[in-house]
């Protein structure tokens, strides 16, 4: 199954209540326009040796990264995954939005997902995934001069994969139909423009 392509990026913010064992989500959006996403993932691995070999083997979730290039990063975006405030102020007559970052600003919690169009026996599906816990951190970030040829100098942000208090950590569904597809996510991450409800198990 080959992979063709990257779509419709969601979030939602996360609150979870660690002694009764249940969580919900905050109203969705769609973060940008998709470029990139990469997960790196950190297992456990432990092996029981018994008689001189492998008796059993034990794999286990620890966490993980999760790096997400967008067209743009708006500072609405950027305020809610990273807990900046916003200001308007005015320059020469024209409000501007000013996204303020401080050593106090705590990231918080998101649900995240995106859709990867696929190709399998000549068949198009699309494979939904959500990250149900995600942190993002604050971005480096470079430029560099227009030359000869024009370089694009997109957004990137990292942020770091989480159990839910679940214990879920992530979550999939592939399905023939775009629609579908966008219709699970709006429905996991309570994505009102997309019919959805409130984020669940």
């Amino acid at each position: 199954m080959a992979s063709i392509g990257l779509r419709y990026p969601v979030y939602a913010p996360l609150t979870e209540d660690d002694m009764a064992g249940t969580f919900q989500y905050g109203i969705g959006k769609v973060a940008a326009k998709a470029i990139n996403v990469e997960m790196n993932l950190n297992i456990a691995e432990s092996i029981l040796y018994a008689d001189d070999t492998a008796a059993e083997s034990v794999k286990e979730f620890i966490d993980g990264t999760f790096t997400f290039t967008a067209d743009d990063l708006d500072e609405t975006v950027k305020a809610d995954w990273l807990g900046n405030t916003t200001e308007t102020v005015t320059v020469n007559t024209e409000q501007v939005n000013v996204l303020v970052s401080k050593d106090e600003d705590m990231p918080g919690y998101f649900g995240f997902g995106f859709i990867v169009p696929k190709i399998k026996n000549k068949v198009r599906l699309y494979r939904a995934i959500i990250l149900p816990k995600i942190q993002f951190r604050e971005p480096n970030e470079s430029a560099e001069t227009k030359g000869q040829q024009i370089n694009w100098q997109t957004p990137q942000i990292e942020g770091r994969i989480f159990r839910r208090v679940d214990g879920v950590w992530k979550k999939e569904i592939t399905v023939n139909n775009l629609a579908t597809a966008k219709a699970w996510l709006a429905q996991e991450l309570n994505i009102a423009a997309e019919g959805g409800g409130e984020g669940g198990a």
